[in-house]
């Protein structure tokens, strides 16, 4: 059974375009190499454009990407890997729900205040509307 961490090879008889295939497996590894990243605050995807050994690079010892030198993890190692990424990613919801709560607030705070200068706006037209007549009653009365 093929490591779920590597991308399947297609078929060497198939016509394939190369550039365009190794463009993919050039992103996919930056992208397995951003979603690995923890030095990274917000945990923001590493840009495709950027080179695939430098993310390599970030990635913890365990997490690096089995290249058929050194021996194939162990289950243990598989396991803290992904214990890891579980801690990770809860975090991670944590974060955005707390975020989500504190938009939650300030939206609530918004809505009143969009009613209090609604409220503000009406009673300085009504006041306006009543100088302007006060005004053209009192240019009349001259």
């Amino acid at each position: 059974m093929p490591d779920p961490g590597l991308m399947p090879l297609p078929d060497s008889a198939s016509d394939l375009d190369w550039t365009n295939l190794v463009d993919a497996a050039k992103a996919f590894e930056v992208q397995r190499a951003s979603f690995f990243s923890t030095g990274e605050e917000n945990h923001r995807p590493v840009s495709v454009a950027s080179n695939s050994d430098q993310a390599e690079d970030q990635l913890p010892v365990q997490m690096m990407p089995y290249k058929g030198k050194e021996s194939p993890p162990s289950l243990a190692s598989k396991v803290n890997q992904l214990e890891g990424m579980l801690r990770m990613l809860q975090d991670d919801l944590k974060k955005e729900k707390e975020d989500k709560a504190n938009l939650q607030v300030e939206v609530q705070h918004l809505r009143e205040d969009n009613l209090r200068l609604q409220e503000e706006s009406q009673n300085a037209s009504e006041k306006l509307k009543k100088f302007t007549e006060w005004v053209f009653n009192t240019i009349d009365m001259s």
